[in-house]
């Protein structure tokens, strides 16, 4: 979906998704109309009928039937209306809803992983449940209120101007007046309110923040320190929330005034035009009924404006998510990747992240089938190195090509349907076993994905646990160790079968014992892939064809495990600098 620059152009989209559903509801909510004005004057020739036969009122059933009959019909049309209208709220809302959800959530999930480094995801949840539930109250106040009670007011001055024009003048100024403080008041409280929801979406996910990493806080005891840390937040929120409200408030103090004015005029001047006979005692019932009716409607409107400044706010606050812009978008003519022997190549390519410059016009050449190990300290540029071939991030200069294919100009979808990759720490989706593994290829028969789990060596545990490849995993796998998490996500790796293959500090998280069976697994799922591992065990890269030793964004050496040992280089240095099998993250000389 493409990024909507007004709050009122995405609405809209929305709405023409269902235009018949919404004609008619908009069309149905001026029954209201009819209600207040309508019936008021029915009654007023009722009491004129009444009123002209009070000598001889056995003879008024003539005059009074058909006023009746009138009543009783309107009023019959006005329920249907009303109901009708219900009905088809309970079908457009709900559906505007989803479809507002579903596009939010789909533009969200497209952004690269950089967005969501820079923002909190309990803050893009929020986001999207905002815009749901703020454009729902926006459009009710709009349709069921704003434009019934605005008809209301014009169609109340055309039946006033048939009584006496003077009441109609009256009604005009007081309506006029009223919508010109409504409109005075508006900048300030949409500024306001807008201000607000943008502070309280932030709160929110400091909030959200905190209860992702309650371990932690419980572990260091925090729980005060989190309750001030998020309490500077909720303050800044409880005061934007204060001046917003004391806005509001005084736009209602202005109204009150501009109602008792008017009620003061209307009904005065009623009372002398009756006492002085200009006047009918049903068109004082008329006009009585008529004008309480539409203050009411004009108090609800003035109830409801609070409300849906705040819904503005919040909504245009929520509404940035949807602009801003998907970094990792495929080209127009994007094509489908075909990978046939997986040979990569890097070509001229520059990367900067942040203020650092990783790559500068990088060339390596991988063919394909060949295993390909990874080293060098923290920030030396290995993983982003394998981010670049997922395009997790894009090329500032340079290409990268597979089998020939410029993967700037391929389907996200299918160059990462291409390419497997097992994470250092790999998170899961609070779903069962069974669905996270088979997560990898969605179409896997269970048989498959048990196959998978065997080996990953994780089908033993699994079986385990109470409901067996049913069981829920918790949010982010936290039902789980780390070496479990760790041989899921292996599992699902497996179970892809893509033809390039990238590890990521796969085994970093199991014990000798358990990494010894996954090497084997693991040397048979790299058997005729193309394959890139990273690793800080320099002994799990001893069988790789090859090694790239890297060191802060160049590669300083190349070649086997023995070859680069007998070199006594930059990677020999490593190899003696190992503590317990790990590489230091940073050399010995810089830790001293």
């Amino acid at each position: 979906m493409k990024n909507s620059a007004t709050l009122f152009s995405f609405i809209a989209k929305f709405i023409f998704a269902q235009p018949w559903v919404f004609s008619f509801m908009l069309v149905l909510s001026f029954v209201w109309t009819l209600d207040a004005t309508v019936l008021p004057y029915l009654l007023r020739l009722i009491i004129d009928t009444l009123t002209q036969y009070d000598a001889d009122r056995t003879a008024a059933w003539p005059a009074l039937k058909m006023v009746l009959l009138y009543v009783l019909v309107v009023w019959i049309l006005v329920e249907i209306g009303f109901r009708t209208r219900g009905f088809l709220r309970a079908r457009f809302y709900p559906k505007l809803e989803a479809d507002i959800r579903m596009a939010m959530f789909d533009h969200i999930q497209r952004h690269s992983p950089k967005y969501f480094n820079e923002h909190f995801a309990g803050s893009l949840a929020n986001k999207i449940s905002d815009m749901t539930t703020q454009v729902t109250s926006l459009l009710q106040n709009i349709v069921q209120l704003f434009l019934p009670t605005a008809f209301t007011c014009i169609l109340t001055v055309v039946l006033f101007s048939n009584v006496n024009p003077l009441f109609a003048k009256i009604l005009a100024a007081w309506v006029v007046i009223h919508f010109a403080t409504v409109f005075a008041f508006t900048p300030k409280c949409s500024k306001y309110s807008n201000i607000h929801g943008e502070v309280r979406s932030t709160l929110v996910g400091k909030i959200v923040d905190s209860l992702t990493n309650n371990f932690a806080v419980n572990l260091f005891t925090r729980f005060r320190f989190e309750r001030g840390f998020v309490g500077v937040y909720q303050k800044e929120e409880q005061e934007k929330n204060y001046q917003s409200q004391m806005y509001i408030q005084w736009m209602f103090a202005s109204l009150s005034v501009i109602y008792l004015g008017g009620i003061v005029a209307m009904n005065g001047f009623l009372i002398v035009y009756w006492m002085q006979g200009k006047i009918t005692t049903g068109e004082i019932i008329q006009i009585f009924n008529t004008t309480w009716n539409l203050i009411f409607m004009l108090w609800f409107s003035g109830e409801a404006i609070p409300q849906f400044f705040q819904s503005v706010g919040i909504a245009k606050q929520a509404l940035s998510v949807m602009n801003d812009p998907q970094d990792l978008l495929d080209s127009p003519h994007a094509a489908p990747l075909v990978v046939k022997q997986g040979e990569i190549i890097f070509e001229n390519v520059s990367f900067q992240y942040g203020d650092k410059q990783l790559f500068q016009n990088k060339n390596i050449y991988i063919q394909g089938g060949e295993k390909v190990g990874l080293v060098g300290y923290s920030g030396a540029g290995k993983s982003t190195f394998v981010n670049l071939i997922l395009r997790f991030y894009p090329v500032e200069k340079g290409r990268i090509l597979i089998d020939g294919q410029d993967i700037a100009h391929i389907t996200l979808e299918s160059l990462r349907s291409q390419v497997a990759l097992i994470p250092q720490d790999p998170l899961l989706f609070h779903r069962t076993l069974e669905d996270n593994i088979r997560y990898g290829r969605l179409d896997a028969t269970p048989e498959e994905v048990i196959q998978a789990a065997q080996l990953a060596h994780c089908d033993g545990f699994i079986r385990r646990t109470p409901q067996g490849y049913g069981s829920l995993v918790g949010e982010r796998g936290t039902k789980l160790s780390g070496g479990e998490r760790q041989r899921i996500a292996i599992a699902r790796a497996m179970l892809a079968k893509s033809p390039i293959l990238l590890l990521d500090e796969a085994t970093s998280a199991l014990d000798s014992v358990t990494e010894r069976y996954i090497q084997d697994s693991l040397e048979k799922l790299m058997e005729n892939r193309t394959t890139i591992v990273i690793a800080h065990r320099l002994s799990t890269l001893a069988k790789m064809d090859r090694i790239l030793v890297f060191d802060q964004g160049r590669v300083v050496e190349e070649g086997s495990h023995e070859k680069l040992l007998a070199q006594e280089g930059h990677y020999a240095r490593m190899w003696n600098m190992q503590a317990g099998g790990f590489l230091p993250d940073t050399p010995l000389a810089s830790q001293t």
